[in-house]
This record gives structure tokens, C-alpha cells and sequence, in this order.
């Protein structure tokens, strides 16, 4: 009877192991559903803003980013979310600029440098 029971207890822990292991990359997957649509954004230094576009995707599980402007649209480089936050980098007037985001309140709040300068830069998702 003991060893029925250790033999239970065991096979549970297996089974909750590989459902932790197989449900963990989904959960990860879907971590940055309320990252996915258009967004308004604004970067600033010194009260000059410029107004740009950021369109976040989820292509095949993996969170996508490309950006408009007065100049284009473009891909993001170097794009990366993890703990939260996306990273990334745009050409912008020749340069590449680092963007660093974080979703708060509905809203995203970071900052951006490149160029020689670097400010705020926020947005609302569009509706």
C-alpha cells in the first residue's frame, strides 16, 4: 500500500511537472497580449516633441514591433520584451535611437536616447 502511494505521489509530481513546463512558454506567449495594437506616442526633449507610431504585432507567438513618422515606416531593430519592458532601436535623421518602454496604467512610459540627447517618450494605444 506504501508503495502504491509513493508510486501515486510520484506519478503527480511528474504530471505537474511537464504540465508546468508545457504551459509555462504559452503563458509567456500571452504575457504580452495587451502590448498588441497601434500606438499613439510622443518623444521629447526640452519641450520639442516629435509624434510618431508604434504598431506592436504577435506574429507566431512572438511580440513584433515597426514604427511610423513624418520620415516612414520602419522595422524595429534589435527588439527584444522581456520582465515587462520592450527595447528596441529605430533610425531616425540618420541615427539610430534606443527606445525603452514599459506598460503602465494602460498606457506606455520610457525613455529614448541616441544622437547625442534623450528624454521621455509615452503613448496610448489607439482605439
Amino acid at each position: 500500500m506504501l508503495f502504491q502511494s509513493l508510486k501515486w505521489a510520484q506519478s503527480l509530481c511528474i504530471a505537474a511537472f511537464i504540465t508546468l513546463f508545457v504551459l509555462a512558454p504559452v503563458a509567456a506567449a500571452q504575457d504580452h497580449s495587451a502590448l498588441i495594437g497601434k500606438w499613439n506616442m510622443t518623444s521629447e526633449t526640452e519641450g520639442d516633441p516629435v509624434h510618431w507610431t508604434l504598431v506592436l504585432k504577435d506574429a507566431d507567438g512572438k511580440l513584433t514591433a515597426a514604427m511610423a513618422s513624418e520620415q516612414g515606416e520602419m522595422v524595429a531593430k534589435n527588439f527584444s520584451y522581456a520582465d515587462g519592458v520592450l527595447k528596441f532601436s529605430v533610425p531616425y535623421e540618420g541615427e539610430d535611437y534606443m527606445i525603452e518602454l514599459k506598460l503602465t496604467d494602460a498606457k506606455l512610459d520610457g525613455t529614448w536616447s541616441g544622437g547625442g540627447g534623450s528624454g521621455k517618450t509615452y503613448g496610448t494605444k489607439t482605439s
